[in-house]
């Protein structure tokens, strides 16, 4: 039993430094505020899997707060802790409703409603709504524009997100985790 409590809190303490450390790249790598925290969140699956759901949300909280210290790109930690921090926690429950069209319209209703605050919070917190306005080149449909490009990544996001699980489960875990 304490092995096996153990190897709960090491593997959610390596989770969520690797986590923290993908984060922390997106202000490293070039044009990675979207794609870093994806990936950080991607990782919370292997945790949902190996740990269950607990663990993973103390990963996700833990992840959460040290990137708000610690990680100096704004837009990937507002992405992370908006949605794609808790979605790879809430998408197995997601999935276990038994019509994939309520499973779609649940997913696009959290992702959009997630973005929507997101954008707002970014523009009215942080101050920079006279500069969007000032910069913007689509007129009032900007937001409109960019909430559909995001929709469309968002799509692309939740199928490979189900595909790498699919990979984890068959082909990783049988090959490098036989217990």
């Amino acid at each position: 039993m304490k092995s096996e409590q153990a190897t709960r809190i090491a593997l959610g303490g390596v989770f969520s430094a690797l986590c923290l450390l993908i984060m922390f790249l997106s202000s490293i790598v070039p044009f990675s505020s979207f794609a870093m925290p994806m990936l950080a969140g991607a990782m919370l699956t292997v945790v949902v899997i190996e740990n269950g759901e607990k663990t993973a949300w103390l990963v996700f909280v833990t992840v959460a707060v040290l990137s708000l210290f610690i990680v100096p790109d704004l837009d990937s930690k507002l992405l992370f802790i908006s949605f794609f921090g808790y979605y790879s926690i809430l998408k197995p429950r997601i999935e276990k409703i038994s019509s994939k069209y309520w499973q779609r319209v649940l997913k696009f209703l959290i992702f959009n409603i997630a973005m929507i605050i997101g954008y707002y919070i970014t523009l009215h917190f942080f101050g920079l709504a006279a500069a969007a306005e000032s910069s913007d080149v689509l007129g009032k449909y900007s937001p409109a524009i960019m909430l559909l490009g995001v929709n469309f990544t968002f799509w692309m996001y939740d199928y490979l997100l189900s595909r790498y699980i699919a990979l984890y489960i068959c082909w990783f875990k049988p090959r490098f985790l036989r217990r």
